[in-house]
């Protein structure tokens, strides 16, 4: 237990002063409340026609707050995937790449050790993005409500709380392509991945599968397709998509238990 919490300390201090956590922060922070409260303020306006407005009819109407939140959660499904889909390519599949992961094999502490508190501090990180970009839109939404003459509703906050649920599922499902960069030693092909693991999932949903293939089940929740689909989601199906993170870690702890020759 030493070791590992060392490790997450090492990790954390190298993850708070990397590029890719300097840029990827601020993006989703200021962007998801932009994103919803925007989105939002557009499909009300009236200023958007044809397939525009088409696309943007199921936020035109009902409870003000409750719209910002929804639109949230189903905007942390996809873009929290991604940045921290990303932050596993940058903090494996770099290292790898250049050569740096070499040097571990001098240390005290166990190539393992040093890959779980890696997958943990990114984790952390995803987790904490999810929790404080809702935070803000809540924020940014209870200030538009309350300029509108409307009340930050029970049924708003109940929203809230399901779009920092979905986060928390979009960062459980991140945690396979840091293997992905261990297997290939190419954090390139871990973002081709990761882009094509998001191609997938539409086709996935197309087809109908949708509601019990993890990487599918955060947005579906939300109601991107549709109400019906959303309450074809079970517990059973969160469950799962939770289950993806520990057996993913699992899974890299194994690779860099065996990883000899960087």
């Amino acid at each position: 237990m030493t070791g590992l919490g060392t490790a997450l300390r090492v990790e954390a201090l190298a993850w708070r002063r990397s590029t890719v956590q300097r840029i990827a922060t601020p993006l989703v922070l200021v962007l998801l409340p932009l994103a919803s409260v925007g989105t939002t303020a557009l499909a009300r306006s009236g200023a958007v026609d044809g397939a525009g407005a088409a696309k943007l009819a199921d936020y035109a109407h009902g409870p003000l707050a409750v719209t910002h939140l929804t639109v949230a959660g189903q905007v942390l499904a996809v873009g929290l995937l991604m940045a921290a889909g990303f932050a596993y390519a940058a903090v494996f599949g770099q290292p790898l790449a250049d050569g740096r992961a070499g040097s571990l094999f001098g240390l005290a502490t166990q190539r393992s050790t040093i890959a779980q508190a890696r997958c943990l501090v990114v984790l952390g990180w995803a987790a904490g993005c999810a929790l404080a970009a809702v935070s803000l839109t809540v924020v940014a939404s209870t200030a538009v409500v309350t300029v509108g003459g409307e009340t930050f509703t029970d049924e708003a906050w109940a929203t809230a709380g399901q779009a920092l649920l979905v986060g928390l599922l979009a960062a459980c499902l991140a945690p396979p392509f840091a293997a992905v960069a261990t297997a290939t030693r190419s954090p390139l092909a871990t973002v081709g991945t990761l882009i094509g693991v998001v191609a997938l999932t539409q086709v996935v949903v197309l087809v109908g599968g949708g509601a019990w293939f993890p990487y599918a089940v955060p947005s579906l929740w939300t109601g991107m397709g549709g109400v019906q689909v959303a309450a074809s989601v079970t517990p059973a199906a969160l469950g799962l998509t939770a289950a993806v993170a520990p057996a993913a870690i699992a899974v890299v702890v194994r690779q860099w238990r065996r990883l000899t020759d960087v």
